[in-house]
C-alpha cells in the first residue's frame, strides 16, 4: 500500500512537472518576438513633435481607419536605442545616411528611445538626442512596455517591418556594414505586392 502511494506521487510529481515545462516553454515562446511573426503594434508619442504615432498608420494587414484613404503601406524600420548606448551612436549615424537614401519612397525610420536609467527624464533625452545632432523621427517609450513586445533584452536592436505588417529582420547587438544588408533587404519590400504576401 506504501508503495502503490509513493508510484502514486512520484507519477503525478512527473506529470506536473512535465506539464509545468511545457507551458513555461510555450510562454517563453510566445514572449520572444522572431522574424515571420506579426510586428506587436504601437502607439508611442514622438519626442520632439509630442503627436501619437501609430504604428498601423504605416504597417499593417489594415491600416488606421482614418488614415487609410490618405496614406499607403509602408516599409518600417525600428532602431531601439538608449543614451547611454554607445554601439547605438554609430547605428543611429548610419542609419540617417540610409534613410536620406529612401526620402521619396514608401520607407518610414523610427528611433525608439527606451531602457534609459532611472535619472534620466525625457528631457535629459531630448537634450541628448538635440546635442548629437539626430534628426530620424525618435518615438518614446519610457516605461520599456514597447521594448518588452519586441523582445528587447540589450541595445542596439534594428527591426524592419514590411508592409504588411511582419518583421522581416532582427539585428540584435552592432553588426559590422548592417546598411548594406540592410538596403537590399529594404529595396526587396518596396517591391512586394499584397499577392506575394500571401
Amino acid at each position: 500500500m506504501n508503495r502503490l502511494k509513493i508510484t502514486c506521487i512520484l507519477i503525478l510529481s512527473t506529470l506536473f512537472f512535465l506539464m509545468w515545462n511545457t507551458a513555461e516553454a510555450r510562454f517563453i515562446k510566445s514572449d520572444t518576438l522572431d522574424i515571420g511573426d506579426e510586428a506587436p503594434q504601437f502607439v508611442m508619442r514622438d519626442l520632439i513633435t509630442n503627436n501619437a504615432i501609430f504604428l498601423r498608420d504605416y504597417t499593417g494587414k489594415t491600416l488606421r481607419e482614418e488614415w487609410k484613404k490618405k496614406k499607403e503601406r509602408h516599409v518600417v524600420v525600428l532602431s531601439f536605442w538608449a543614451t547611454w548606448c554607445q554601439p547605438c551612436k554609430s547605428e543611429i549615424s548610419i542609419l540617417t545616411k540610409v534613410a536620406e537614401n529612401y526620402k521619396n519612397l514608401k520607407v518610414k525610420f523610427f528611433l525608439v528611445n527606451t531602457l534609459e536609467r532611472a535619472e534620466f527624464t525625457e528631457d535629459s533625452v531630448r537634450i541628448e538626442y538635440n546635442n548629437r545632432n539626430y534628426s530620424l523621427p525618435c518615438l518614446i517609450d519610457p516605461s520599456g512596455r514597447y521594448a518588452s513586445r519586441y523582445s528587447i533584452r540589450g541595445l542596439p536592436v534594428l527591426v524592419v517591418i514590411d508592409k504588411f505588417g511582419i518583421v522581416k529582420k532582427i539585428n540584435r547587438g552592432n553588426h559590422e556594414n548592417f546598411e548594406l544588408e540592410l538596403e537590399q533587404m529594404i529595396n526587396e519590400l518596396l517591391g512586394e505586392t499584397e499577392f506575394d504576401n500571401k
